[in-house]
């Protein structure tokens, strides 16, 4: 049997996979992106180098050896754990359906790293933001909006760019939005954002002729921006307005989460307002907190710096 065919033994199951992910768990398209890239580096891996087609011939050792080739080619501790994921998740579903006999991936483990401290705007840098935008155009109103949307909501890039009006009410400053995993929330957004909200959707109806109100945020041609416009639009301004820091529009979500910690709102509240299906994943803004309480209890306290 020739190398192709034999592979094809490892790329059936995963097609299997992926379909069932998608169409009966109805996982997103970046999780499903992401699990075909993964799993097929490793089958990849273990037919090229391993010369293994069988996955009941898949040892602990390795998936082992198959991280250390990994980190041969520099691939970050994070994209490790995806990647050890994301086979769990494969060779559980392959135990499953009888593919294997057992799931050895429950005996690799996870590498442990430190967790990174989100990057936060200020009040200085949310101000200098919206000096830079030219709000003689269409675009430069948008953007005004998009920075007023995305410090005063919470809401994730792909969210925001698939807003419809329809979403929106602004009598009660509310948006009902669909988040990961096709779950329905409802966040709030201030009154800044509400006055360039109508400023943005009159500009836009003069502007556009292909104007529809099923979609908010559009480009020069009045189609829906993507979530890459959107990041590339955010540093654009961060490096006009001199932020010495990395600003994407995630990093609007951790300021939203901080500002919002740090005025006492109870991180059970703060959970539903993110749409975090786990507390675990708010639970990383506490320490943003605890960061900011330290900075300032050093900065007050007379005998703080005391040998």
């Amino acid at each position: 049997m020739e190398e192709s065919k034999e592979k094809e033994l490892l790329i059936e199951p995963l097609e299997k996979f992926l379909h069932f992910q998608e169409v009966i768990l109805g996982k997103s398209y970046n999780t499903i992106r992401g699990y075909r890239k993964d799993i097929t580096q490793f089958i990849d891996y273990i037919s090229g180098n391993e010369e293994i087609f069988d996955y009941n011939k898949v040892e602990v050792f390795t998936v082992r050896s198959f991280i250390a080739y990994s980190n041969n080619n520099e691939v970050g501790k994070r994209s490790i754990n995806r990647k050890i994921s994301a086979l769990r998740t494969f060779f559980a579903y392959l135990k499953e359906q009888n593919i294997v006999e057992a799931n050895k991936l429950i005996y690799v483990n996870m590498p442990k790293f430190e967790k990174e401290l989100p990057t936060v705007l200020t009040k200085d840098d949310i101000n200098k933001l919206r000096n830079v935008i030219d709000i003689s155009k269409v675009t430069g109103i948008r953007d005004r909006l998009i920075i007023e949307f995305l410090y005063s909501s919470g809401l994730r890039s792909s969210e925001l760019v698939s807003l419809s009006e329809l979403m929106i009410n602004l009598e009660e400053r509310e948006v009902r939005v669909l988040g990961k995993g096709n779950k329905e929330r409802v966040t709030f957004f201030s009154e800044n954002a509400r006055k360039w909200y109508e400023k943005y959707i009159s500009a836009k109806r003069n502007e556009y002729k292909n104007y529809t109100p099923n979609i908010v945020f559009v480009n020069s041609r009045g189609e829906r921006i993507t979530t890459r416009s959107l990041r590339r639009l955010i540093a654009d301004y961060a490096e006009k307005a001199g932020i010495n820091k990395e600003v994407t529009p995630h990093v609007f979500r951790h300021s939203f989460a901080t500002t919002l910690l740090n005025n006492k709102v109870d991180i059970r509240y703060l959970q539903e307002l993110l749409g975090h299906s786990s507390i675990s994943t708010t639970q990383v803004y506490t320490h943003v907190s605890k960061a900011l309480l330290r900075e300032i209890y050093i900065k007050a306290h007379p005998l703080a710096d005391e040998d």
